[in-house]
């Protein structure tokens, strides 16, 4: 991490911070310690602009303020078993638990409405709703063409789930759901962020991750589903996969180079993973 970069954004507090490098200086207790040391509470003011580009004039209520997001940041990473990441915990406190700041504005202003009227999990799989994955994405992006670090992105959908609904129930098909939720929580790493980006659609964001890491996550994943017993039936799924590059440098681009690889795997037979 290049301190000097950061030391020069405390002091001018006119830029902010990327979420990796807040979630780099908060790791390491000695970087903490050397940024508090030097610039005391006023270092906590720059780490919540950062973060809801809301201005925090008071730093002692900055810094009580972030220690709370760190605890119920520990708190969501016990329950749900994994890393639900900075961003998210932030997101969550300030609106669901605290609802006291005036319209905080995660990443991106123009999303700020619609963030205002979402929790950040969805309730049937327990996975990430599609709001949350769509900031998450554009700022792991972003981070990416700064640090020429690989992101990788597997987009999943449910072979004839339609059918499963028509032949045993929506009931039914909210259990598949369900079930899926569960293994992709167990199966994703603590660095990935996993979501129901559609009805029967997943995403699974893979930081720092090259596309051949990401085929055999998926394949692995692809075989797991695939060996779930429902007893009246079982179910496959077909998954695309694409990464960051020269050319998928924004959010869109990596979505829909996904979901073209996604949409070829259901071509060429369903129940396969097709990538870049």
């Amino acid at each position: 991490m290049k301190t000097q970069h950061i030391e020069d954004i405390i002091d001018m507090q006119d830029e902010v911070l990327e979420i990796s490098e807040i979630e780099k200086i908060i790791s390491e207790k000695e970087i903490l310690k050397m940024y508090e040391n030097k610039y005391s509470n006023k270092l906590y003011c720059l780490i919540m602009k950062s973060l809801t580009h809301e201005v925090y004039i008071k730093e002692n209520i900055a810094k009580k303020t972030f220690q709370r997001i760190i605890l119920h940041l520990n708190t969501l990473n016990k329950k749900l078993n994994r890393n639900v990441g900075l961003l998210v915990a932030t997101l969550d406190y300030l609106q669901n638990i605290i609802k006291t700041l005036e319209e905080p504005k995660i990443i991106e202003e123009g999303k700020s409405d619609v963030l205002l009227q979402t929790s950040t999990i969805d309730e049937l799989t327990t996975l990430y709703l599609r709001d949350i994955f769509d900031i998450t994405i554009t700022k792991r992006v972003s981070e990416s063409n700064r640090s020429k670090s690989p992101v990788s992105l597997i987009m999943m959908d449910i072979d004839d789930f339609k059918v499963i609904n028509d032949t045993f129930g929506h009931q039914r098909g909210d259990i598949v759901l369900k079930k899926l939720g569960e293994v992709l929580n167990l199966s994703i790493r603590q660095m990935d962020m996993a979501a129901r980006y559609g009805g029967e659609e997943f995403a699974i964001l893979m930081p720092d991750t090259t596309i051949s890491t990401a085929i055999k996550i998926a394949q692995r994943l692809r075989q797991k589903i695939k060996n779930i017993d429902f007893k009246d039936f079982k179910i496959t799924v077909s998954l695309g996969i694409s990464q960051t590059n020269d050319e998928i440098n924004t959010a869109e681009k990596l979505i829909e180079a996904s979901d073209f690889y996604l949409y070829k795997a259901k071509a060429n037979g369903k129940d396969r993973v097709e990538s870049l």
